[in-house]
């Protein structure tokens, strides 16, 4: 198989192993989200549940730093783990190891919650937006927040480029710069638009709960695509070095589906998806 990226089984395969870890990340940083959120939640005396598609809480009334540490302190929380797993994802970016896939999506993941929570929060009565209410603070500068975030996972999207240019070292020798568009399309972009589509499905009957709020958010992907394609075209070719004393460099050029974190990702979803309707309490 030559080197350069082709409409074959090839990126089939590619997008595949890509869609299952980013269901894996999206349902890790989102439930570690929650449980964040949720802990102090009931540390401030909040009735709270967690169910598959979110979480409840009740018992008494919010005040102004209720919501700020719920709100602000726990999006802040998906920061963290976005700067955490890109230190990881740079330890093994250079490998020949799957897992780092997991770990770069998890770093996408949480930059896009962060961000997105800002950007539908300013517009809407929503996660963070309801304490940017509770504080009256005025449409002009929500707004403003909300380009402000806009830009910032435009670039973010620009700036891991490279992360997921060193990706592709999981089949190829060399990522031609005139197959690097084609590579983000089956790496990243295909991948969030299935995966979107399957976790809308598993919110069914509830994909209204929140007036479709937590789909917004979802969306906010489409800034982190520009930002990630932006002047691609000018992005040279990429050459890897084999650091893996038991893979051969011809195996570099193959794609197989990694049916081990398939398996898991059922697993995982199966869990949360059944073990989470009737609610967790806290």
């Amino acid at each position: 198989m030559a080197a350069s990226i082709k409409i074959n089984k090839f990126d089939t395969c590619v997008a595949i192993n890509s869609v299952v870890y980013f269901l894996i990340a999206y349902y890790f940083v989102v439930f570690a989200f929650n449980l964040f959120s949720m802990i102090i939640a009931s540390f401030l005396g909040f009735d709270v549940e967690l169910f598959y598609y979110g979480f409840t809480h009740s018992g008494k009334a919010w005040t102004t730093g209720d919501l700020i540490l719920v709100f602000f302190v726990g999006n802040a929380f998906t920061l963290l783990t976005a700067v955490l797993f890109e230190l990881l994802y740079r330890k093994q970016r250079k490998y020949v190891r799957s897992i780092k896939i997991l770990f770069l999506w998890i770093y996408l993941v949480s930059i896009m919650w962060f961000f997105g929570n800002l950007i539908v929060g300013a517009f809407f009565n929503f996660g963070i937006g309801t304490a940017l209410r509770a504080f009256h603070v005025p449409f002009f500068l929500r707004g403003l927040l909300a380009m402000v975030s806009i830009f910032f996972l435009m670039f973010f999207g620009y700036r891991s480029q490279k992360h997921i240019r060193v990706s592709a070292n999981l089949y190829f020798k060399k990522l031609g710069h005139r197959d690097v568009g084609r590579y983000f399309l089956t790496q990243i972009v295909i991948p969030i638009v299935i995966g979107i589509i399957i976790i809308v499905i598993l919110k069914i009957p509830h994909v209204s709960q929140y007036n479709y709020y937590d789909l917004y958010l979802l969306f906010c992907f489409a800034f982190f695509v520009l930002g990630l394609f932006y002047n691609f075209k000018k992005i040279t070719s990429l050459t890897f070095k084999d650091h893996s004393t038991k893979v051969s460099g011809n195996m570099r050029k193959s794609c197989n589906v990694a049916y081990l974190p398939v398996i898991i990702m059922i697993f995982f979803l199966a869990i949360i998806r059944l073990g989470l309707v009737n609610g967790l309490a806290f």
